[in-house]
């Protein structure tokens, strides 16, 4: 490549580096010289599926960086109506498209305009699809997307979308959202990042620009264009450090009595005046009171603090107050990104500006939530795959120019840059143990930072992570809060969770050693690469005999899986559901079938362990010899792919041959993809979470706004570990549900068993969501049938006007959030994730429309272990699991005390059955229509309009 790898130093003050540039200026500069006129495309159309919608604009300006040398505007005919939500953000009328250009006419002008030009567009993907469409894109050509390019350059930049982009930018844009203005915006966001590139430091631009020398593609021609243009200002800004204006800090100590730490939250404590848009709430103090009192005294409280509490300030308040003031840290531990980014970004920085005495608070995080220079550098000298790659690798590179904390979340990955991270995630197997510090580590870093915080936010998997090895991964802590307590046993049993992927598996023997292609001559691998250095002492015999033992390994573990493969297919049937599971029973274990994958497994098992041996004499042989000295790259790997195989070998050894009575075991089919996996996770996680996470605590406090089933802890203390000495509260939402929610129970839907059911539901949806004008959120408990109904929507025509998104057709979670609280007419039919933690205030989510009562899925493996140790599986498990499902599905509406909206609920069970109650009970006492379908949208939408 041209390029050596340099030392890197965390922290703002030092250049972090990857790559020192050595090709010559010259040739770089005749690579940027051949780049030819660019071109800014972009299209109007009436919606965003190629194949149903149509093009009604299309708009291109080809320019260099010194001036526009050509434009193209044009308005189609579409053969149709345009939806009135287009017409409004276009500002096009419906006349104007009558008699205009023809859709393949316009579309030919448009790829002769792009011809021997590079085409440029800002998220182009979809402008691309329609000209496929059309069959008049030049699959030769690539497009040079400013959105990768601005997220590479204004990493800070609160959204990259192109119209926030040209507001921020102040670009001149008299007309957005049509296609000739927005084709012209996009040149205009190409020069001005052109200009981020020039004015970059030195020695950024040196890394960057080794690292896209020897490429083609467009992105690396822009960025060796605009790296190796004259900087017009070389002398770079010197940052100014300056303290916050906060208030001066009290020199007392907090208040050790809990009533006075209360009292800072109440109407007139010192909170009151200083807090933006203070109410009083009753609950919140309640809770305040009760958080402190246990903290003070010892113990354990459970509190359900209904939506609009205000928990956060509840127990961060005291916690704050108990740490500064007798030296006790606390820990938070939250189940989801959402609520750290709230407690980290507003919480607590607002707390540390309001309160009277000073504090600090940290995040921490997981390993593999920080990048490892380590990985970094070595994936860093690796060859591109493609120009997404690239792209990756030139963000990051801009990242750990300035990031301090070397945390992922700061990088905001897009699509496959979630599967690039885990190249240079830190990882525990490539760790170098007491030669780490922090500086020149991250996750040391924050690990030291933690031991002096009075407060550390993490997540449940982090304080489960913890627990499983007996500490040493947090600081130690006295205090512990579990928010977002309703997942804790869906973490710990996630955490808890192992498994092993037989294709994974083969990869990791085969990289050790693998025969010659040619079949002549020893094996090839990493164990011939480590045995033909010098110096590796008593070590080489065990290198010897590790490789013929990798591929007899290989050989064994391959057949284990196809045997176990086809077990697991006659099983299977052909069912349709993205992930098929077969649990590992007892009776199974007495299948004939099952003789014959216990046979293969010995075999398996047997040559890992063998293998195994020699591994480990081979890595402490190398140990040895090196004394305290680091070993170098090969030897690192070798002693990772070691320890991944004694996971796999344990799980292998326990899962099929010497099964634990606590634990559950099952074949997982992945996507179809003929990727078998073999899994297995505790049955109980109770006993451990009381022993290992809340024994040795002082205090522990669980809180959520879905705890309580049928008005008690019950089913949560189970499912935790909790016994009688646990104190409790219940705290209502201060919300008015009976003025501010409608809840609509049609009384005719079909049962989700029946064949008419999936059209009924597609109809009601319809309607409700014309009635509604988008802005309704439909959740689902089956992927096939959203599928299934989105299809059906997308056909019909009276929702022309409203913006249809599936979850996992239309995008993932992230995206669909964003698109739906952007569009004007939404409809997002979403599933499992959907079901909490989204938070779209106001009048943008009017609606939420509950497909079907969410009961667990009666064959999931872990769920059936757990539903055959109870005597009443359905009403100990099943029915308070779904309640409190129902519950959160149900908090996605009312978010604010000024918003309004409706719930609709189509499973007839929940008034046909007995146990229907049960979900009634839960819901908050809003106002109800029970009656026929039909008049469900009327009901709704006049429900909406009321002031």
């Amino acid at each position: 490549m041209g390029a050596s790898i340099a030392p890197v130093t965390i922290g703002r003050t030092y250049y972090s580096s990857g790559l020192r540039f050595r090709p010559g200026l010259g040739r770089l500069r005749r690579i940027a010289a051949a780049l030819p006129e660019y071109a800014a495309l972009d299209l109007e159309t009436t919606g965003l599926d190629p194949a149903r919608d149509r093009v009604i604009e299309i708009g291109a300006v080809a320019f260099t960086p010194d001036r526009i040398t050509s434009t193209l505007e044009q308005l189609v005919d579409p053969g149709r109506a345009v939806p009135d939500v287009v017409l409004r953000l276009t500002g096009i009328k419906q006349e104007e498209l009558r008699g205009a250009a023809n859709p393949d006419d316009a579309l030919r002008r448009l790829a002769d305009f792009l011809r021997g030009r590079q085409p440029v567009g800002h998220g182009a993907r979809l402008d691309v699809e329609f000209l496929e469409a059309a069959g008049l894109w030049d699959g030769s050509q690539q497009v040079l997307d400013t959105l990768d390019i601005a997220r590479i350059l204004l990493p800070a930049a609160g959204s990259h979308s192109l119209p926030l982009l040209s507001t921020e930018m102040g670009f001149i844009q008299p007309r957005p959202h049509r296609a000739l203005d927005d084709a012209d915006a996009t040149r205009q966001l190409l020069l001005r990042l052109r200009e981020e590139a020039v004015a970059l430091d030195q020695g950024l631009k040196e890394s960057m620009l080794a690292l896209v020398a020897p490429y083609p593609w467009p992105a690396a021609r822009f960025f060796a264009e605009a790296l190796t243009a004259p900087n017009p200002n070389p002398d770079p800004e010197i940052a100014v450090g300056r303290e916050s204006g906060g208030r001066g800090r009290a020199a007392e100590l907090p208040p050790d009595d809990p009533t006075a730490v209360a009292a800072l939250l109440g109407p007139d404590g010192r909170l009151a005046d200083l807090v933006p848009g203070y109410e009083h709430r009753e609950p919140q103090l309640q809770m305040l009171l009760a958080v402190a009192q246990i903290q003070s005294r010892g113990g354990m409280l459970v509190v359900e603090a209904g939506t609009g509490t205000g928990k956060s300030l509840a127990y961060l308040v005291p916690s704050i107050a108990r740490a500064v003031r007798h030296r006790e840290r606390v820990v938070v531990s939250t189940n989801t990104h959402t609520l750290q980014e709230q407690l980290m970004v507003k919480d607590l920085p607002g707390l540390r500006e309001w309160l009277p005495w000073d504090f600090k608070a940290c995040l921490l995080k997981g390993r593999s939530n920080y990048v490892s220079l380590r990985r970094w550098r070595r994936y860093l000298a690796e060859p591109c795959k493609d120009a997404e790659e690239l792209m990756f690798k030139l963000k990051v590179l801009m990242w750990l120019h300035t990031t301090e904390s070397g945390d992922r979340s700061e990088l905001r990955l897009h699509g496959r840059e979630e599967v690039l991270w885990t190249r240079i995630a830190s990882d525990p197997l490539d760790c170098v143990g007491i030669h780490c510090t922090k500086e020149d580590c991250y996750v040391h870093r924050a690990r030291a930072e933690a031991e002096t915080a009075d407060l550390v936010v993490i997540n449940h998997a982090l304080l489960l992570a913890d627990a499983e090895v007996g500490g040493g991964l947090l600081p130690e802590y006295d205090h512990l809060i579990i928010d977002e307590a309703h997942h804790l046993e869906e973490a710990a049993t996630r955490g808890l969770r192992q498994e092993v992927d037989g294709p994974g598996l083969l990869a990791l023997l085969e990289r050790l050693a693998r025969d010659r292609v040619d079949g002549g001559g020893r094996a090839e691998g990493l164990l011939e690469e480590l045995q033909l250095q010098p110096r590796l002492g008593a070590s080489d015999d065990a290198f010897g005999e590790a490789a013929p033992q990798a591929i007899a390994a290989a050989v064994r573990v391959r057949e284990l899986f196809r045997i176990a493969d086809v077990w697991v297919a006659a099983r299977l049937g052909e069912t349709e559901r993205r992930e098929e599971s077969v649990r590992i029973t007892a009776a199974l274990r007495e299948d004939d079938g099952w003789a014959h994958i216990r046979e293969e497994a010995e075999n398996a098992v047997t040559a890992l362990a063998a293998l195994d041996a020699s591994l480990r004499r081979a890595v402490a042989g190398v140990r040895e010899w090196l004394g305290g000295e680091e070993p170098d790259q090969g030897v690192r790997e070798l002693e990772m792919i070691r320890g991944r195989l004694d996971g796999s070998l344990g799980v292998l050894d326990e899962a099929l041959l010497r099964p634990d009575a606590n634990r559950v075991y099952w074949f997982s089919q992945v996507s179809r993809a003929e990727n078998l996996l073999l899994r297995a996770a505790p049955i109980n996680v109770g006993s451990l979470l009381r022993d290992r996470v809340y024994g040795e605590r002082r205090s522990t406090v669980f809180t959520s706004a879905t705890l309580a089933v049928g008005g008690t802890f019950d089913y949560f203390s189970s499912r935790a570990g909790l016994g009688p000495e646990i104190e409790e509260l219940i705290l209502p939402s201060p919300f008015d549900f009976y003025h501010q929610a409608l809840v609509c129970l049609p009384t005719d839907m079909p049962l989700p068993e029946d064949e008419s059911f999936d059209a009924a539901v597609e109809q009601l949806i319809a309607s409700v969501a014309r009635r509604a004008g988008g802005r309704t959120l439909a959740l689902f408990t089956s992927h096939r049938q959203l599928r299934d109904v989105h299809a059906g929507l997308k056909q019909r025509v009276d929702l022309d006007e409203v913006l249809i998104l599936g979850q996992g057709i239309d995008g993932q979670r992230r995206q669909l959030l964003k698109t739906f609280e952007e569009a004007e007419r939404p409809l997002l039919l979403g599933t499992a994730s959907f079901w909490e933690g989204i938070d779209i205030p106001g009048e943008r989510l009017s609606c939420v429309i509950v497909v079907r009562l969410p009961f667990p899925v009666p064959t999931d493996p872990v769920y059936a272990a757990r539903a055959e140790q109870l005597r009443e599986p359905f009403s100990q498990l099943a029915l308070p699991q779904a309640a409190l499902r129902l519950k959160q599905g149900f908090g996605r509406l009312i978010r604010r005390s000024t918003d309004r909206g409706a719930v609709v609920i189509l499973d007839n069970r929940i008034l046909g059955r007995d146990y229907g109650k049960a979900f009634l009970d839960v819901l908050p006492p809003a106002s109800r229509y029970v009656g026929p379908g039909a008049q469900v949208a009327n009901r709704v939408g006049d429900w909406l309009a009321r002031v």
